[in-house]
Protein backbone atom coordinates (compact mmCIF):
# COMPACT_ATOMS: atom_id res chain seq x y z
CA UNK A 1 0.00 0.00 0.00
CA UNK A 2 1.17 3.45 -1.25
CA UNK A 3 1.45 6.00 1.60
CA UNK A 4 2.20 9.55 2.40
CA UNK A 5 5.62 10.77 3.11
CA UNK A 6 5.82 13.13 5.82
CA UNK A 7 8.32 15.37 5.59
CA UNK A 8 7.36 18.10 8.50
CA UNK A 9 9.97 17.04 10.93
CA UNK A 10 12.46 17.94 7.34
CA UNK A 11 15.52 18.32 10.08
CA UNK A 12 14.95 14.55 11.69
CA UNK A 13 13.93 13.53 8.31
CA UNK A 14 17.39 15.23 6.41
CA UNK A 15 19.86 13.71 9.22
CA UNK A 16 18.31 10.02 9.04
CA UNK A 17 20.43 10.16 6.06
CA UNK A 18 24.00 8.96 6.03
CA UNK A 19 26.40 11.79 6.11
CA UNK A 20 28.56 12.33 3.20
CA UNK A 21 30.89 14.40 1.73
CA UNK A 22 29.37 17.12 -0.76
CA UNK A 23 31.44 17.18 -3.94
CA UNK A 24 32.82 20.53 -5.02
CA UNK A 25 33.30 21.96 -8.18
CA UNK A 26 36.75 23.89 -6.50
CA UNK A 27 39.04 21.70 -4.47
CA UNK A 28 38.97 22.47 -0.77
CA UNK A 29 41.17 20.99 2.06
CA UNK A 30 38.39 19.32 4.11
CA UNK A 31 34.17 19.19 1.82
CA UNK A 32 31.68 19.83 3.53
CA UNK A 33 29.30 17.50 5.46
CA UNK A 34 25.71 17.02 3.75
CA UNK A 35 22.64 14.95 4.27
CA UNK A 36 20.38 14.17 1.86
CA UNK A 37 17.31 11.94 2.00
CA UNK A 38 14.94 11.42 -0.52
CA UNK A 39 11.25 11.25 -0.36
CA UNK A 40 11.25 10.25 -3.70
CA UNK A 41 13.74 7.38 -4.62
CA UNK A 42 13.58 6.61 -8.25
CA UNK A 43 16.05 4.42 -10.43
CA UNK A 44 16.57 7.45 -12.22
CA UNK A 45 18.09 10.67 -11.13
CA UNK A 46 15.78 12.61 -13.57
CA UNK A 47 13.50 14.01 -10.84
CA UNK A 48 14.94 14.28 -6.86
CA UNK A 49 12.71 15.66 -4.33
CA UNK A 50 13.41 15.54 -0.37
CA UNK A 51 15.61 17.15 2.60
CA UNK A 52 18.86 18.79 2.68
CA UNK A 53 20.56 19.52 5.41
CA UNK A 54 24.58 20.77 4.70
CA UNK A 55 27.48 22.77 6.66
CA UNK A 56 28.33 26.05 5.61
CA UNK A 57 30.56 26.20 2.75
CA UNK A 58 31.36 28.03 -0.82
CA UNK A 59 31.48 26.72 -4.50
CA UNK A 60 31.53 27.69 -7.79
CA UNK A 61 28.40 26.24 -9.68
CA UNK A 62 28.88 25.89 -13.72
CA UNK A 63 25.95 25.15 -15.48
CA UNK A 64 23.97 23.51 -12.94
CA UNK A 65 22.14 20.31 -14.48
CA UNK A 66 18.69 20.92 -12.56
CA UNK A 67 15.87 22.77 -12.11
CA UNK A 68 15.85 23.02 -8.10
CA UNK A 69 12.70 24.47 -6.33
CA UNK A 70 13.84 25.00 -3.03
CA UNK A 71 12.07 26.48 0.34
CA UNK A 72 14.83 27.21 3.32
CA UNK A 73 13.78 26.39 6.57
CA UNK A 74 17.08 27.59 8.24
CA UNK A 75 20.23 29.04 7.33
CA UNK A 76 21.10 31.64 4.63
CA UNK A 77 22.28 31.26 1.05
CA UNK A 78 24.19 34.22 -1.06
CA UNK A 79 23.95 33.48 -4.99
CA UNK A 80 26.72 35.42 -6.72
CA UNK A 81 25.90 36.16 -10.19
CA UNK A 82 28.91 36.65 -13.24
CA UNK A 83 28.45 40.34 -13.63
CA UNK A 84 28.79 41.46 -9.66
CA UNK A 85 25.44 41.41 -8.35
CA UNK A 86 23.70 38.79 -5.84
CA UNK A 87 20.67 38.05 -4.14
CA UNK A 88 20.39 36.53 -0.30
CA UNK A 89 17.97 33.84 0.85
CA UNK A 90 17.03 32.96 4.02
CA UNK A 91 14.54 30.45 6.14
CA UNK A 92 10.91 31.04 4.68
CA UNK A 93 12.36 32.01 0.86
CA UNK A 94 11.28 29.70 -1.69
CA UNK A 95 13.44 29.81 -5.23
CA UNK A 96 13.89 27.94 -7.74
CA UNK A 97 17.80 27.78 -9.29
CA UNK A 98 17.33 27.47 -13.04
CA UNK A 99 19.16 24.60 -15.30
CA UNK A 100 22.20 25.98 -16.76
CA UNK A 101 22.72 28.49 -13.87
CA UNK A 102 26.35 29.37 -13.06
CA UNK A 103 27.80 31.42 -10.06
CA UNK A 104 28.70 31.02 -6.66
CA UNK A 105 26.75 29.42 -3.69
CA UNK A 106 27.98 31.17 -0.47
CA UNK A 107 26.90 29.25 2.46
CA UNK A 108 28.14 31.02 5.56
CA UNK A 109 25.81 28.82 7.90
CA UNK A 110 24.05 25.07 7.94
CA UNK A 111 21.37 24.75 6.17
CA UNK A 112 17.90 22.82 5.73
CA UNK A 113 15.85 23.13 2.89
CA UNK A 114 13.36 21.05 1.11
CA UNK A 115 13.86 20.62 -2.75
CA UNK A 116 12.23 19.24 -5.94
CA UNK A 117 15.27 18.99 -8.79
CA UNK A 118 14.29 17.98 -12.63
CA UNK A 119 16.68 17.44 -14.97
Amino acid sequence: MKRAVNLTSAKTHALAATPRPLPMAQATAIPPTEWESLALDRASDEVRLGTWYCEPYCDTINDYPYDEFMYILEGTVELQYPGGSSQTFGPGSALILPKGFSGVWKQDEPMLKYFVMIK
